[in-house]
This record gives structure tokens, sequence and C-alpha cells, in this order.
């Protein structure tokens, strides 16, 4: 090699090497190293967006199989969940029932709502004179025209001279649906609380 008719000393050549090379490293780097590193950087970026939509999708599965499980469950024991409001009815099963025991109370929470599907918890109290007494109760109010759940019951029996009286606690859940009711303030709000949380549940995802 020759500039200006004059040969390249040694030191030169390497020089020119030096910067033959690192020129290609620098077009490696932004014309190929970095496009390539982008490209891994957003795969992954998708990746995790994928993986959180994919989680929000399994919940909403999981959620529709659970109703689904409570409604085929309710089917199978002949239940009925009528459409909100239905309280009424509801408080003349408990009344009805719970007339059968020496002394009774029950009161209501307040309602939830989880889809279309509400429910309407309560407490209740009663005293017995038996222990079967008390188990009867409780077979009539799972078996009652409308669905409802019995748990967390407490019994403790007290000697009286007539006999074992049971006294008792529980509580309880009556299921309503949303479908064909008749929209009101109570069950208006519920529906905007639970559009709030599914939009922040989205959002979030």
């Amino acid at each position: 090699m020759k500039l200006l008719s004059r040969d390249f000393t040694v030191w030169e050549k390497l020089v020119l090497l030096a910067l033959v090379l690192a020129l290609m490293g620098m077009g490696y780097y932004q014309f190929i190293d970095q496009p390539v590193r982008h490209g891994i950087e957003e795969a992954h970026a998708e990746r995790d967006k994928l993986q959180l939509d994919l989680n929000a999708i399994n919940l909403r599965i999981k959620d529709y199989k659970d109703r689904e499980k409570e409604l085929n469950e309710a089917k199978e024991l002949r239940q009925e969940m009528p459409s909100y409001n239905s309280s009424e009815e509801e408080l003349q099963i408990l009344n009805g029932i719970l007339n059968a025991s020496n002394e009774y109370a029950f009161s209501f929470d307040k309602i939830t709502l989880n889809g279309n599907q509400i429910r309407r918890n309560f407490q209740l109290s009663f005293t017995a004179p038996s222990f079967e007494a008390a188990k009867g109760i409780f077979t009539r109010l799972s078996g009652s025209r409308i669905r409802c759940l019995i748990g967390n019951i407490e019994c403790s029996g007290v000697n009286e001279a007539d006999g074992n009286v049971v006294n008792v606690k529980a509580n309880g859940t009556f299921y309503e649906t949303k479908v064909d009711s008749v929209l009101d303030a109570v069950l208006a709000e519920l529906t905007r609380g639970q559009n709030a949380s599914e939009a922040a549940a989205q959002a979030a995802s």
C-alpha cells in the first residue's frame, strides 16, 4: 500500500487495521446488536403482557366455573335463585321454619353482588328441645324453595328439668339473581361498585 508514493509503515498499517475493526464494531453495534437487543426486550415485554392477560382470563374462567357449579348445585337440590328482591319471602321462610323452636332471632347483613348473583347473608340464633330438633330446622332451611346455605353452626346443650335444651347460633345465606330483577337504589349502588371493581381490575391487567 502506498500513500503519496510512500509505503505505509507497519505501525500505520496497524493503526488503519484498528480503525477498520473499530468501524466494523461500531457498525455491528449500531445496526445488528442494538436492533436485536431492542427486539428481545420488546418480545419480553409482549410476553409479560400476554401472561397478565392470560392470568386475567384464567381468573374469569375460574369465576365462571364457580358460578356454574353453584347454579348446578342449586338445580340438583331443586332450589331456585329468584330475582332480586325476594326478602319478604325469605323472611317468611325463616319465621315459618324457626317457629318450630322455643325462641329465635335473626338479622340480615348487607347484601353482596357477584356477577349476576346476589347473596343475602344473615345470622340466626334459636333454642331447640334437642339436637335432633335443631338438625331438623337446618335441614328445612337448606331445603327451602329459595337456595339457602348454612354455616358456622355453634351448638351448646343446657340441662333443664324438662329435658336438654340446645342453644344454637349460625350464619346463613339466601341466593338471588340480578336477572329479570327490578332495579332499586340498593341494587344500583351494588352494580356501580361492581363495575368500578371490574374496570380497576382490567386497568391493572
